[in-house]
């Protein structure tokens, strides 16, 4: 074999063995295109997959987030929890009723929605921020639409859901 097609498959990443192999089975004169056919073919991955195939060793954790122990409880997690892989939830209640209400009105039903859906999935650790202006009633520039009876005068949304900042 010439030696620039063993360094052009080389530098690809395939070794020398599986590029023997190949030649042997196609000859030396065999095309470029139909050498990389047959190494594929064969299964031979470049080795530069290979290794991005093995897991790597560093644990990798997201910007403005923190790792936590194994060993570590969140505040206010009840220790005979059945949930114990599902985190606690945190709320913005202002954003979501926003977005849900078009930019126009605070859509308590839209908070509804964000805390049902997650309860669905058993969540049982849900906290809804809110405003402490929320509390007055509503103006003329700031419409509240969705306000249950058992709400009372509140942005809250269930009397057993647990908020802050009201």
């Amino acid at each position: 074999m010439q030696p620039s097609k063993m360094d052009f498959f080389c530098k690809l990443g395939y070794c020398k063995q599986d590029i023997c192999k190949v030649l042997e089975n196609l000859g030396q004169e065999a095309l470029e295109d139909d050498v990389l056919k047959e190494l594929i073919r064969m299964g031979s991955k470049p080795q530069a997959l290979e290794d991005q195939a093995q897991p790597s060793q560093l644990k990798l954790v997201a910007r403005g987030s923190c790792s936590t122990s194994p060993g570590l409880k969140w505040l206010g997690e009840d220790e005979s929890d059945s949930s114990d892989s599902l985190r606690p939830i945190v709320i913005d209640g202002s954003n979501v009723a926003m977005s849900h209400g078009n930019k126009e009105v605070f859509s308590c039903w839209g908070i509804q929605l964000v805390v049902d859906w997650f309860r669905e999935r058993g969540h049982t650790y849900i906290k809804v921020f809110v405003p402490l202006w929320r509390k007055e009633p509503p103006r003329q520039d700031s419409p509240i639409a969705g306000r249950s009876p058992s709400w009372g005068n509140l942005a809250a949304i269930r009397c057993s859901l647990e908020t802050e900042g009201l």
